[in-house]
């Protein structure tokens, strides 16, 4: 999304497809079960991954020049900016229990994106970040009956009961709000039969 040029509200935004862009990162994946502690935890496992990319998109010619008008003292402006919605890390990270023979599945799982461009800014109005959420949840299966056809699931979301956050970035300014949600945490139970 980026806004509209010749709008001078805040609300107008319109989907623009943008030049040339690259992306450079990583990922590092892992799991293990953590019986090389002790023969007693081989059922749980530890695992996640963590991805690091760096993104350059090439400005459109308008863009830029929008960009330069509104320059602050001291600030440079580059032709390149972040590709939105490309987040510079993502991290998962899992610790889960498994014991198939008894039917039994549960873990606790984390999720964080950093700081990722929503909203190309232009003209008055700067770029519009989301923030980073930090979600944990956690999740618990039961199987039983004949051939294990009959599960009970029972999950819990946003136990940090962290805030959806957007933010307006500029050079040298205090970031300011967008927008902010309260998801709130989640609780389901769910009661399923495989025929």
């Amino acid at each position: 999304l980026v806004r509209i040029p010749e709008q001078q509200t805040s609300t107008e935004f319109q989907p623009r497809n943008v030049g040339n862009g690259r992306l450079f990162g990583f990922e590092f994946e892992f799991r293990k079960s953590l019986g090389f502690v002790a023969p007693g935890l081989r059922k749980f496992n530890i695992g996640g991954n963590i991805t690091v990319v760096q993104s350059f998109i090439d400005m459109s010619e308008g863009e830029f020049e929008s960009r330069q008008n509104f320059e602050r003292e001291g600030e440079i402006i580059s032709s390149e900016r972040d590709m939105a919605g490309q987040a510079p890390f993502v991290i998962n990270a899992a610790l889960s229990y498994s014991d198939p023979e008894n039917g039994w599945d549960a873990g606790f799982f984390y999720n964080v994106k950093g700081q990722t461009l929503e909203i190309v800014g232009i003209g008055l109005y700067s770029d519009i970040y989301f923030q980073p959420f930090h979600n944990l949840s956690f999740s618990l299966n039961k199987r039983f009956g004949k051939e294990n056809r009959t599960s009970v699931d029972f999950k819990v979301s946003n136990i940090l009961n962290d805030v959806r956050e957007s933010r307006y970035n500029s050079f040298n300014a205090e970031s300011r709000i967008f927008t902010s949600i309260n998801p709130g945490r989640a609780l389901s139970i769910g009661l399923s039969r495989q025929f």
